[in-house]
């Protein structure tokens, strides 16, 4: 079962943060999973919310900022938003990635920073926005994707609409026969996000090929 650390590390530092990043890759795990988005003038950085006011000591929308002035506000503890060239580099060699496109437009862009930056490793694109999933598959139709789902029943048709490979199911809205039913169809099963002993073990009984993990196990 595959290890994938939620935002870097976030139960750990700051999430999708450098220090988280290096963090998860401290702890072992198999994948990395940031939040993407853009910023006015188009740079892609690695945010989850769509305003900087929960993790930074500003204010306002990611995508009013420009990234000159991203730069001179603080994570809340010292940091700084980074780019996702930032995190290619930190991470080229040491661990797969996960990106999650949290808005649309980022399919094109986020497939050829990558290329650019000549990512080694193993990379998975995942949304909530399947459509977005469909353009990353007509810029780069190898490309593993893993469209996220809230209820599990609905898992059972989008990843054969999609041809993706993965699924992203909330954790406690996974059950035995769903991820039969999607093994069957070889699609893999990762569950999102496992923070307790107990979601584990019972995510693990069920079969599930990964967990998504403020802290990745073993708790």
């Amino acid at each position: 079962m595959l290890r994938i650390g939620h935002r870097g590390a976030a139960g750990h530092v700051l999430e999708n943060t450098l220090g988280s990043i290096e963090k998860a890759i401290e702890l072992g795990v198999d994948y990395v999973e940031i939040d993407l988005r853009f910023t006015r003038d188009g740079h892609v950085v690695v945010l989850h919310d769509a305003t900087i006011d929960r993790t930074t000591n500003g204010h306002g929308r990611i995508k009013d900022l420009t990234l000159a002035q991203l730069r001179r506000i603080k994570t809340k503890d010292g940091q700084y938003v980074p780019t996702l060239e930032e995190v290619l580099e930190l991470t080229n060699g040491q661990v797969g990635l996960m990106l999650e496109l949290k808005i649309r437009g980022l399919a094109k862009p986020v497939i050829e920073i990558v290329q650019r930056c000549e990512f080694s490793g193993p990379v998975i694109y995942a949304s909530f926005h399947h459509k977005e999933l469909s353009r990353v598959r007509e810029w780069l139709p190898s490309a593993p994707i893993m469209p996220l789902i809230s209820r599990g029943l609905i898992a059972l048709r989008i990843p054969a609409k999609l041809g993706a490979q993965h699924v992203g199911i909330r954790f406690d809205r996974v059950v035995k026969p769903v991820v039969a039913s999607l093994h069957a169809a070889d699609v893999q099963v990762f569950v999102f996000t496992v923070n307790r002993a107990e979601d584990f073990t019972r995510v693990s009984d069920i079969g599930v090929d990964g967990i998504i993990s403020d802290i990745p196990p073993p708790f």
